[in-house]
């Protein structure tokens, strides 16, 4: 007969010390047993291995320049490029820039990306570096990952996030051996990206924070989360002000950001 191991949550806490596994368990998911540290601790091995490939390159490649986020709310309608800066895409904000991106993160492979993946792999081939995310495999069904085939197409680099019903999701101050925090929105992985790259300025463009829809106005209202997005750009601002206290991050034209960062405003 299969003997069934069960620990409590003090041998547990343990067990992850012991293991160097660093995270916070949730309450409703609390781990039982060995079996799902072991879990956690392959996927953490997963990320080392991938990240090794995909981030030291870019580590302080922009350091004293300016990084512009350029995501798809309709206040990025307003925005008029900023010369000199380099442009970080989320997900069909490519469509929409009037600035040439100079990477592109595309995460959360749902119906609505299936639309524009084709689009995102030939863009800007000689200039704009892909990332493709891939959300832990044991959480979603394997579909809300960007299929390996458009990564080869589109020459992307991959990246790993922390989604998980294990424990809280954390930024990665060190790419290179960290999943990257995912708080429910792509820009989250852009932000800590440009970060690592240590930029002097990172300003925010179409991150309004709400369901108004798109700056292409094609698409209708948008699905998001409101509240806890902009929860997690509250903790992103105190973990950057912690480990980046030289980096200026701007809101431009904020909406739901309003107050958060300083605050900055163009004209169409």
């Amino acid at each position: 007969m299969k003997k069934i191991f069960q620990i409590d949550r003090k041998e547990c806490d343990t067990i992850i010390r012991l293991l160097g596994i660093k995270f916070k368990i949730k309450n409703k998911h609390k781990a039982k047993d060995l079996n799902t540290i072991s879990r956690i601790s392959q996927e953490n091995l997963k990320v080392y291995s991938l990240h090794q490939k995909t981030f030291p390159q870019f580590k302080n490649t922009h350091l004293g320049q300016d990084i512009v986020i350029f995501a798809s709310g309709p206040s990025a309608n307003k925005y008029r490029p900023l010369l000199g800066a380099f442009h970080i895409g989320i997900n069909r904000s490519f469509e929409t820039s009037k600035q040439p991106l100079d990477y592109l993160f595309i995460q959360d492979y749902t119906g609505k990306t299936s639309e524009y993946i084709d689009a995102a792999d030939s863009y800007e081939p000689q200039r704009c570096t892909k990332f493709y995310g891939i959300i832990r495999e044991n959480v979603f069904d394997k579909t809300w990952t960007v299929p390996e085939s458009h990564a080869i197409k589109a020459e992307a680099l991959r990246y790993r996030t922390d989604w998980t019903p294990y424990y809280e999701p954390e930024f990665a101050f060190d790419l290179s051996t960290q999943a990257l925090g995912d708080f429910g929105s792509t820009v989250f992985s852009a932000l800590q990206f440009a970060l690592w790259t240590h930029p002097k300025k990172i300003y925010l463009v179409g991150c309004d924070c709400t369901t108004t829809g798109y700056a292409d106005k094609k698409h209708g209202k948008n699905i998001l989360n409101t509240d806890k997005v902009i929860s997690a750009f509250k903790q992103f601002k105190k973990f950057a002000q912690k480990h980046y206290p030289d980096i200026e991050i701007i809101s431009i034209n904020p909406v739901g950001l309003k107050g958060i960062f300083k605050d900055e405003y163009m004209g169409e």
